[in-house]
């Protein structure tokens, strides 16, 4: 601020003394000119008004001839100072009389010598010549040449100089003194108002500028202090309404803090009802799912029985009823795992075409039981062979079509693969991904265009009224959706109220090539080697229905076969102009009597083979009515049961599903610390003929890998001395001849993200307890290429899994044994049950002192891998009261990571009740359930 008002003061006093300066410098200017040409002129008017004047003197006193007087004379004109010398020359120009100093020399006297007055002047002199005429004769007799000086003017002119400069300097200091004067009277009020603006600025809002009536800025000032008043009055209530706000303001961060905290307690209680959700809708599923299997699998049985109509009604009932609560149940676990982000892919080679086929052949009793025709289209250029998620993908169809099913009341559905675009030629040979698209089209009753938006959204319905007549969750479509995405692809629909519908989605996929080679999915042909059974062979197809004759004849078409197309056996006769005999003869008889008809194709083509398209469930209810020699055909017709059916009429055993056993005996190791499971494996794996060999520990395992080869390992994962993820590892990096020995993981329990960690530990796979045969010998066939062994002769019960209480009071009239249940565990071996029962028994006791040990020790890795080895024992032998308070530990022990959280406490008092429930438990019971 200063330095503003400086540099205004500065520009205020050059304002004011500028003009002074430039006037009295202009004044000065032209005085001391004026000055200079006045002394000038005067010199010169002197001068040739006395040479003249003396002349005349002088021409006196020449002609009396009086040259004394006229010698006195011209010294005496030495007397004025301007004139410097004088010199009287005679008319031929000779000087004559002569005083004061030498003539200044100018060159140009004779041009002086003129019959008149002449002069001649510079910066020095003035010389001016004058004749001397006589007044008697008028003739010339000489001249007076005269020099005037200007030292003396010059003189004259430095004074008036000095004079002009004094006077100019006293007028400058004049308007200097005045413009100081009117300065401060400016720039004073200024800095009063830069100091009063400085401590405004500082917050003193109450200084004020004088009242000073004769200052020059007095309005100015009146003004300021006008605008202070009111700036102070706004600053006092600015200041009141700052407290006010500032009090406010503290309420509202200490409401905030309140409900940071609430939030914060609200997010850990809502974090705990998720994970309470997901714990339960996890038990939920284990505790439906179990009574529903049993309740299908039952109802299905008793379906293929023989049964009243009534009878029939009622179980077909049931079993619909357990599929829908069943796919509901599914439906809301997927809806929870997409919520929680843990629905993952699990892309898998496979076989397109059995996708298709299974889904369609699953949906079409639903189809023909509402007389709708169900088909399907793969086209030629759809590789069969891709990765994907195939159950994913089922499930994707099979709600998509069972919807279509749904609101169709007549007409049909199609079902429609394709590739999304044009590849090039050589597109099926790259690994280039692919875009594939399928559409399922329906003739229902269609959508309108405001309900497109809210149909893939979770629990929205096309029809939510209380009228509607389709029933479901509407989560069906959103998880489809969520599903679509995760392949990389979008799903979508085009429909018209009244016009049907087309659901579309597309995927993304990569060819299953290995080595070049497409691999095969089980149950899936290669498709550039697709046998052609009918290739040459002439077929005449009759099907009324228009799409189910033209998937049919595109089937036909693939393996090679001349074919004729008919809706009627009328139209198809006619149509054989020429009497060809066919080979083979495909017929619906939908339209006409069954045995009429066949006797007819029979009596014209008495050499074909005549098979049926069947649209019943049941094949067996229309083959005692045919005549001999007639196959049926199960529609919708699928080109791997095609073929199958081509080659046995053909008398070809190979397209039999037959059973198989494993026709190559491997070297195996078993490696478990729990003698219970290895008996269990040992008896599996020694009824399917196999070299076993059997390890307690990682250690022992090690040894044995370094003596003998093994062709597949099954490895628990806790184990004492050396655990079977050190195992695993040590068998890879030092073992050269097992770095590629396919080694499973074998435990009783296992949190998702362990399976993750084993998988990256180097296990190739992961088997969770409780085993079965069949699990085993799928799992063999996978990592040892061995074919699978089918083994429907056995009938396999999933564990029950009794939901878990949370109280800690124990039923005590729940039985600790369940003999039932350990017979069916150990593959309905009665005998193996009871023998794997006491052993388990026998090392209850060890189990109990080792417990009670590491826990006085508050030893957790001790307790862990006690109570991880005692639930893997307990898995095999019927107790689930054991096996549920140890899996139910296990779980919280590896979530708390300590023994000092109360759950932990709580079911470790529980675990110590149910072993000596067990141990009380009495061998005569055993043998009082043998006797039942």
């Amino acid at each position: 601020m200063k330095q503003h008002l400086t540099a205004f003061r500065q520009r205020i006093l050059l304002l004011a003394f500028l003009p002074g300066i430039i006037v009295s410098l202009l004044m000065g200017a032209v005085y001391l000119v004026k000055r200079y040409q006045e002394l000038d002129n005067q010199l010169m008017a002197k001068a040739l008004t006395q040479s003249g004047q003396q002349a005349a003197v002088a021409s006196l006193l020449l002609d009396n001839t009086r040259h004394k007087e006229l010698q006195a004379l011209i010294s005496m004109l030495l007397d004025d100072r301007d004139i410097r010398a004088v010199s009287l020359v005679d008319e031929q120009g000779r000087e004559t009389l002569h005083a004061g100093p030498k003539l200044t020399a100018t060159g140009n006297l004779a041009s002086l010598l003129e019959p008149g007055q002449s002069w001649f002047r510079n910066d020095q002199v003035i010389q001016v010549a004058d004749p001397i005429i006589s007044p008697d004769t008028t003739r010339i007799a000489g001249w007076l040449i005269t020099d005037y000086a200007y030292a003396e003017t010059h003189l004259t002119q430095f004074r008036s100089l000095a004079f002009s400069i004094i006077v100019v300097s006293v007028g400058l200091l004049v308007a200097l003194i005045i413009s100081l004067k009117l300065g401060h009277g400016v720039t004073r009020p200024l800095d009063r108002m830069a100091r009063v603006i400085d401590r405004i600025k500082n917050g003193f809002f109450d200084t004020r500028l004088p009242d000073n009536r004769g200052s020059l800025m007095y309005e100015l000032e009146s003004s300021i202090n006008v605008m202070l008043n009111g700036l102070q009055s706004k600053h006092q209530k600015m200041t009141s309404h700052i407290a006010q706000y500032n009090d406010e303001l503290r309420e509202t961060l200490e409401t905030i803090e309140i409900q940071n905290v609430e939030l914060d307690l609200a997010r850990k209680e809502a974090l705990e009802a998720s994970r309470s959700k997901s714990e339960f809708l996890a038990n939920m599923s284990h505790e439906i799912r179990t009574p529903l299997n049993g309740i299908i699998g039952f109802s299905n049985l008793m379906l293929s029985s023989r049964l009243t109509p009534q009878q029939y009604d009622y179980v077909s009932t049931i079993e619909k009823s357990s599929q829908g609560l069943l796919t509901m149940l599914n439906d809301i676990l997927d809806f929870s795992r997409m919520e929680a982000g843990k629905l993952v892919l699990d892309p898998q080679p496979v076989c397109l075409r059995e996708i298709v086929e299974d889904v369609m052949t699953f949906m079409a009793p639903v189809a023909y039981g509402k007389s709708l025709e169900i088909v399907h289209f793969i086209y030629d250029d759809v590789p069969e062979h891709i990765i994907i998620d195939g159950l994913r993908l089922k499930q994707i169809l099979t709600n998509l079509i069972s919807n279509a099913i749904k609101f169709t009341s007549y007409g049909s559905v199609a079902v429609r693969v394709m590739l999304d675009q044009e590849g090039k030629p050589d597109q099926q040979e790259s690994n280039e991904p692919l875009t594939l698209r399928v559409s399922v089209a329906d003739t229902g009753i269609g959508l309108t265009r405001e309900q497109h938006h809210k149909l893939f959204q979770a629990f929205a319905q096309a029809d939510s009224g209380r009228t509607r007549k389709a029933e479901g969750t509407g989560l069906g479509l959103s998880i489809c959706k969520n599903l679509v995405e995760q392949m990389g692809g979008e799903i979508g629909l085009e429909s018209d109220l009244g016009q049907g519908a087309t659901f579309w989605f597309t995927f993304k996929t990569t060819l299953n090539n290995k080595n070049g080679e497409p691999a095969v999915a089980d149950g899936c042909e290669q498709q550039d080697l697709v046998p052609t059974p009918l290739h040459g062979q002439k077929v005449l197809l009759i099907e009324p229905h228009e799409l189910t004759r033209l998937s049919i004849f595109h089937l036909l078409d693939k393996l090679g076969a001349n074919i004729t197309a008919a809706a009627s056996i009328q139209q198809g006769m006619s149509a054989n102009k020429t009497n060809v005999s066919y080979d083979y003869i495909f017929i619906n008889p939908d339209n006409i009597e069954p045995v009429q008809g066949i006797t007819q194709l029979t009596a014209s083509y008495s050499n074909a083979s005549i098979i049926v398209l069947s649209s019943s469930g049941i094949t067996g209810a229309m083959d005692p009515a045919l005549p001999d020699g007639t196959d049926t055909l199960l529609k919708p017709v699928g080109l791997n049961r095609l073929k199958a059916l081509l080659t046995r009429i053909n008398g070809n055993q190979e397209g039999k599903k037959i059973q198989q056993q494993i026709n190559k005996s491997l070297s195996i190791l078993v490696v478990d610390d729990n003698p219970v499971n290895l008996k269990l494996l040992k008896t599996i794996l020694g009824n399917l003929g196999q070299d076993l060999q059997t390890a307690e520990n990682g250690f022992d395992a090690i040894e044995l890998c370094r003596q003998f080869t093994f062709d597949i390992i099954f490895m628990d994962v806790q184990m004492p001395v050396i655990d079977g993820l050190e195992a695993t590892g040590r068998i890879r990096s030092e073992i050269p001849n097992h770095q590629r020995t396919p080694i499973i993981a074998v435990t009783a329990h296992a949190l998702p993200e362990e399976k993750k960690t084993l998988l990256q530990s180097g296990f190739d796979d992961y088997l969770s307890k409780p085993v079965s045969e069949k699990h085993v010998i799928s799992m063999i066939n996978q990592w040892a290429k061995m074919p699978t062994e089918t083994i429907e002769h056995r009938e396999y019960f999933p564990p029950s899994k009794p939901g878990i209480s949370l109280h800690p009071a124990m039923d005590q009239s729940e039985s600790p044994v369940d003999i039932n249940l350990a017979t069916q565990l150990a593959a309905g071996n009665r005998e193996l049950a009871q023998e794997m029962l006491v052993m388990m028994k026998e090392g209850l006791d060890d189990d109990l002192v080792t417990l009670k040990d590491g826990w006085a020790a508050n030893n957790y890795s001790a307790v862990l891998e006690r109570v991880h080895r005692l639930h893997g024992a307990c898995r095999y032998c019927g107790v689930p009261e054991l096996e549920r308070i140890c899996n139910r530990l296990e779980t919280r022990l590896k979530k708390y990571n300590t023994l000092d959280h109360h759950q932990v406490t709580e079911d470790f008092q529980l675990l110590l009740q149910s072993i000596t429930r067990l141990n009380q438990w009495e061998m005569e019971s055993l043998e009082t359930a043998e006797e039942a």
